[in-house]
């Protein structure tokens, strides 16, 4: 059985690289190379020259985790003894279990299990299946075997050491259908179909019937509404089915949703209160299409229903359809809190000028612009007041000194020299855990002079110190950045700022959607553009490679620019949502202001995305050449598309 961890160790380093290491740093990348190849006598040689390297721990956490089995259990305990605060401790320990799992070293497995505190799911199943193995105790037995059970019922997918419980219960005929079709619920309203397709086969013939019928409506959720549901279908499957029948109707006619739930939820034995939650949902469908009844199905809700995220929908909607009286009377219900934050500060003030007060919108423009943010951007435009930047220097602080007070930072400095980012990050995180509130800014301005911008953004973030612009708004790459704007005539700030966005400078990171880099761009995004500009697959596959990843990344902001006719607020959005979504949310056969097309799009993660990169466009403009444009020569207006280019 294999089982994945989360300490990953890099590929060696390359060999024009080592040229610039100190001979301690090429020793233990050779004692690294001598362990992954198990040459006992090269190792005991490396560790004992490298008795005082800082990353000495490391060797012995490599050594005995690459060779558990020839480790005798002494020298594992060992290192648990001598290294009880390390960082590696514990990933050694969840090391050591997974293997002592794997060999079904159980007793031994227990043992280490009571002094651990890894919960993960994984070693949870491990222990229990051991313990199942090892036990003759009647009253043991039954409790673990509860937890099993329940466990079992718990989880989408059986995987991993869970598939030993999974295999113990159908031995012992311990699954009952109620714990099965738990199972296959959960997965039916995941949309995992081959999922519960693979769990329902421990189930009758008859229920697998029922559970056909059930995928037949995922797809065509009108067989379970506009006709009478098969009578082998069980009442409280039925109710399921209605359910989610009704919610999947709603991604397309919502309408028609609505009506269906209000005739039928009786006849499936829906509570009010479910009832009323699924009425939400399907209401809020109209808001998200901004349907020109949005704001009527919305405000039906009852009270319990009228919560933050509907009533920040219908400001949207109100927004969308310019209605400012009716925007100023939903402010009026949110919280105090929410009333304060920027953005319906902005769009009070939007509202009451246009109705006519003048004076009191300007008053709070006035307050908005003393800020540094795109909303503070937008009411300096409107008062024609300069932007305020609002810089503070950075903190004084001795290198030396914040050394000696946090030896981990020793450890990131050699970590960064053979560019072991993965366990860098990890070592980082583990500091600001324990470090002193006091010395976050010093601890963010030491990673920014080893060039680890991503980690000195995100440690002046947790330290809530905005105004270092130096820290937060750094500028490398330069030459890479202005020779890849000017080739694709665009503005190298706009570049940054979407970098800023998309990875903070972290260059070898990768989305949960596979986008990587320093522009996140997804594979197939940048086999488009570089074929569309000439390059090779080499050039276009290394996306972790900044000079690689800044070029196609600033061709496709370009292509985007062009496709949008110069717009960057339409090609910003559609750097992140895509052009195909970016084109459906464009008003057809009107226009509306970009600021508010801007804060009525759809999805909230675009709508903040499309905020910041402006916002941080604007910075870095600043930043690169003591000036800046200002937001308003990008708002305008956004209405019909013109014709595309080819």
């Amino acid at each position: 059985m294999i089982i994945s961890t989360i300490f990953v160790w890099p590929l060696s380093t390359s060999a024009s690289s080592l040229n610039n290491l100190t001979p301690n740093q090429k020793d233990f990348l050779h004692a690294y190379e001598a362990i992954k190849a198990n040459d006992r006598p090269l190792i005991a040689m490396y560790k004992i020259k490298l008795k005082n390297y800082v990353l000495r721990p490391y060797l012995n956490y490599l050594d005995i985790k690459s060779h558990f089995d020839s480790t005798p259990k002494s020298q594992v305990n060992w290192f648990f003894t001598t290294y009880p605060k390390n960082r590696l401790t514990p990933y050694l320990k969840k090391k050591y279990l997974i293997y002592l799992a794997e060999t079904k070293q159980y007793k031994t497995f227990l043992t280490y299990y009571q002094k651990s505190k890894h919960n993960s799911t994984q070693l949870t199943c491990a222990a229990i299946y051991a313990t199942l193995s090892t036990t003759h105790n009647k009253t043991t037995l039954a409790q673990y075997t509860q937890q099993a059970k329940s466990l079992w019922s718990k989880q989408s997918r059986i995987k991993g050491f869970c598939q030993n419980i999974d295999t113990y219960l159908k031995s012992k005929h311990l699954l009952s259908g109620s714990m099965i079709w738990a199972r296959v619920i959960k997965n039916m309203h995941k949309g995992k179909l081959k999922l519960a397709k693979a769990i329902a086969k421990n189930l009758s013939k008859p229920e697998q019937k029922m559970l056909s019928f059930w995928i037949k409506t995922y797809r065509q959720p009108l067989l379970a509404i506009n006709h009478k549901m098969p009578s082998y279908i069980n009442p409280v499957i039925r109710k399921e089915i209605f359910q989610q029948s009704v919610k999947r109707l709603s991604y397309s006619d919502p309408q028609k949703a609505l009506k269906v739930l209000e005739n039928q939820y009786q006849q499936y034995g829906l509570s009010q209160t479910k009832k009323a939650h699924l009425t939400q949902k399907i209401s809020l469908r109209f808001a998200y299409q901004y349907h020109p009844d949005a704001q009527r199905y919305l405000a039906e809700l009852d009270a319990s229903s009228q919560n933050e995220q509907v009533i920040n929908w219908r400001l949207q909607v109100a927004l969308r359809q310019l209605d400012w009286l009716q925007f100023l009377d939903l402010y009026q219900r949110l919280p105090s809190s929410e009333q304060q934050s920027k953005r319906w500060l902005y769009w009070k003030a939007r509202s009451i000028e246009a109705l006519g007060q003048k004076k009191s919108a300007q008053k709070i423009y006035k307050t908005l612009a003393k800020e540094r943010n795109f909303y503070g951007f937008l009411s300096a435009d409107k008062l024609a007041l300069p932007y305020q930047f609002n810089p503070k220097s950075s903190a004084q602080y001795s290198s030396q000194k914040l050394v000696k007070k946090y030896p981990p930072l020793m450890v990131m400095k050699e970590l960064i020299a053979i560019d072991w980012k993965i366990n860098l990050k990890r070592e980082w995180y583990q500091l600001l855990k324990q470090a002193n509130p006091n010395d976050i800014e010093a601890i963010a301005l030491f990673m920014a002079s080893k060039h680890q911008h991503n980690l000195a953004i995100q440690t002046i973030a947790k330290a809530k110190i905005w105004d270092d612009l130096d820290l937060r708004f750094p500028t490398p790459y330069q030459s890479t950045v202005k020779a890849a704007a000017k080739n694709n005539t665009i503005d190298p700030a706009w570049v940054y700022g979407v970098i800023r966005r998309e990875s903070a400078f972290s260059s070898n990171i990768s989305s949960h959607a596979g986008a990587v880099g320093l522009m996140q761009l997804m594979p197939a995004t940048a086999k488009f553009i570089g074929r569309k500009i000439g390059y090779q697959k080499q050039q276009y596959a290394n996306l972790i490679q900044p000079d690689s990843n800044i070029n196609l990344g600033s061709a496709y902001l370009s292509y985007l620019a062009k496709r949008y006719h110069g717009n960057r607020v339409l090609a910003t959005a559609a750097y992140n949502a895509g052009p195909n979504k970016v084109d459906s949310w464009i008003p057809k056969g009107t226009s509306l202001p970009a600021d508010l097309w801007i804060d009525t799009i759809p999805y909230s993660e675009t709508r903040a995305y499309v905020k910041a990169v402006l916002e941080y466009t604007t910075i870095f403009k600043s930043v690169l050449n003591n000036r800046y444009d200002r937001l308003e020569n990008f708002m305008g207006v956004i209405g019909q598309l013109k014709t595309r280019p080819k």
